[in-house]
């Protein structure tokens, strides 16, 4: 006779409050917990009925939470959460420290996972989280998709100034364009390229260089699909390098100006959305790369008022 033993190692805590994103999120929670032995407890923020359902992967709780109060959903995923269980937080909802239920379920996730440019395309929800992580910088782990999903427009930047020739304008660039569809990818790329530099908040759209004190300028326009980039430009004194969304997987690169290069295209390495979170589950500990860009993001919004 064989036995199936299944233990659990992890509990992934679900929160959703878009009833239009609900199948979304199931999906992609179910998808997790076929990879990792998990234990599912979906709170359904749009549903005033609880319900739950066993599958043979894993361990499926659904509770209905409309109208209920931080303190009482903090006492029922107490009491169904699994003691000595790492719990990780996906949060699907567009406030972060401005909602009580987020605030209360936070400080005691081992990581939390969200998408600040999922629930709404503006940048509410980054501004949320901005203000989240400015009264909590003790929470352990936080990550967002919206700047995990832009690793492949990071290594395109780079990639730009592996040559030789071009370090120089590296350090001598004068402007900063992106367009994307939604303002989270916009303002972490750009705070993300300015954390590696070492750039400082200027005001009035603008950082100062650290090497040379130079002004750079900036502009985030809102272009293309949500949740993608579809253009960068870098302009230094001499050169212009751009990386432009050429069909749905394939990136444009261009250099002109005095050190002109013919351009070409690459592929654009998209990572789906369960990977992504995958990853980000793997890591465990704080990225000071992603802590520093969302600083970064903070001053570009607060420069623009708010």
């Amino acid at each position: 006779m064989s036995v199936n033993v299944r233990i659990a190692t992890m509990t992934l805590l679900v929160f959703v409050e878009d009833p239009q994103l609900v199948p979304w999120v199931r999906e992609r929670a179910q998808r997790l917990a076929r990879r990792h032995a998990s234990r599912v407890l979906l709170l359904n923020a749009g549903l005033a009925e609880s319900r739950s359902q066993q599958t043979d992967d894993a361990e499926w709780t659904e509770v209905g939470v409309r109208g209920t109060s931080a303190e009482n959903i903090h006492a029922l995923t107490s009491r169904l959460l699994p003691p000595g269980v790492p719990c990780i937080l996906l949060w699907v909802a567009p406030r972060t420290a401005s909602d009580e239920r987020f605030v209360r379920l936070a400080p005691e996730m081992r990581t939390i996972l969200l998408d600040s440019s999922r629930a709404r395309d503006d940048d509410g929800a980054l501004r949320d989280l901005v203000a989240f992580c400015g009264e909590n910088g003790d929470v352990e782990s936080i990550h967002d998709l919206a700047y995990l999903r832009l690793a492949p427009w990071q290594e395109l930047v780079a990639d730009f100034f592996d040559e030789r020739a071009f370090v120089e304008d590296l350090f001598d660039l004068r402007r900063v364009t992106i367009a994307s569809g939604s303002d989270a990818e916009g303002c972490y790329l750009l705070g993300w390229l300015a954390s590696r530099l070492s750039w400082t908040p200027d005001g009035d759209r603008s950082f100062r260089q650290k090497r040379g004190a130079r002004r750079i300028t900036y502009a985030i326009l809102r272009e293309g699909q949500p949740r993608r980039v579809k253009r960068i430009t870098l302009e230094s004194g001499a050169t212009r390098f751009q990386a432009q969304l050429c069909g749905t997987d394939a990136v444009s690169l261009e250099v002109s100006g005095t050190k002109e290069r013919p351009a070409r295209v690459a592929p654009l390495h998209d990572v789906d959305v369960a990977s992504l979170l995958e990853r980000a589950i793997l890591r465990e500990q704080r990225d000071p790369v992603f802590r520093e860009s969302l600083d970064l993001a903070g001053h570009l919004l607060a420069a623009d008022g708010g």
